[in-house]
Order: C-alpha cells, then sequence, then structure tokens
C-alpha cells in the first residue's frame, strides 16, 4: 500500500542483472497499457498502489547474510540501517536487494522465486 515515508525490502539471488530488471520491472502491451511484472504477481502487488519511479534495485558482487552490507549504498541506507540492523538476523545468503519506496508491504506473501520479503519500515530521519 502507497504510504509516504515507508520502504519495503526484499532480498533474493538472481544470476544477472537482466534477471533482476525482468523481474521487477513493468511490461507494456502493444496498446501502451502496464503489464505487472513476475515480482508484482509473485507477491500479489497491486501496481496501482505502487510507483515504480520509487523502485531501487542492485545486484552485489558476492552474495552475504549481512543487512548493512547488503543495503550499503542504497539510497537513504545511512536512515535505514540503524532501525533495522539488530532486528533483521538472515539465515540465508543473498546477492540481490529490491527496495520500493513510498510503499508499505503487507507481508501477505513472505517468500516467493527466488525473494524474500524482509521489512517494511521509515526511511526519513
Amino acid at each position: 500500500m502507497e504510504k509516504q515515508g515507508i520502504v519495503s525490502i526484499w532480498l533474493g539471488n538472481v544470476k544477472e542483472e537482466y534477471e533482476l530488471e525482468e523481474y521487477v520491472n513493468l511490461k507494456y502491451d502493444e496498446d501502451g497499457e502496464s503489464i505487472p511484472s513476475k515480482f508484482y504477481v509473485d507477491f500479489n502487488i497491486d501496481m496501482d498502489e505502487a510507483d515504480e519511479d520509487f523502485i531501487e534495485k542492485a545486484v552485489l558482487v558476492q552474495k552475504s547474510n549481512n543487512i548493512s552490507v547488503l543495503l550499503d549504498g542504497c539510497s537513504y541506507d545511512e536512515n535505514i540501517l540503524p532501525k533495522i540492523d539488530r532486528d533483521i538476523n538472515l539465515n540465508k545468503y543473498y546477492n540481490a536487494v529490491i527496495l520500493m519506496y513510498n510503499f508499505e508491504y503487507n507481508n501477505r506473501i513472505n517468500s516467493s522465486n527466488k525473494f524474500d520479503y524482509i521489512t517494511s519500515t521509515n526511511y526519513m530521519g
């Protein structure tokens, strides 16, 4: 659900950057109508409740199970990490991150495909 100041975080594993792009980016039909990506479908996210311009995604060179390493360099990491670093203990290694800003995920689906929903938190100072 759209919510100002909140970021929702997913972590996963992909082989290549293009695989992450294909998974997250919306597609368009011949009439210019948007078609939900596999990410939206997997996590039952309504396209109308999220703004694709506020999605940040990255693939890391090495896998990690440390949330600070995975989110290092992401927008607002200096605000996000202190809020979640102590509470998030990852039991898997990941190499890809998806952050949806101004969106609070309802946590209906925790895991799907190659990604896991981790948390939602305030990213503002």
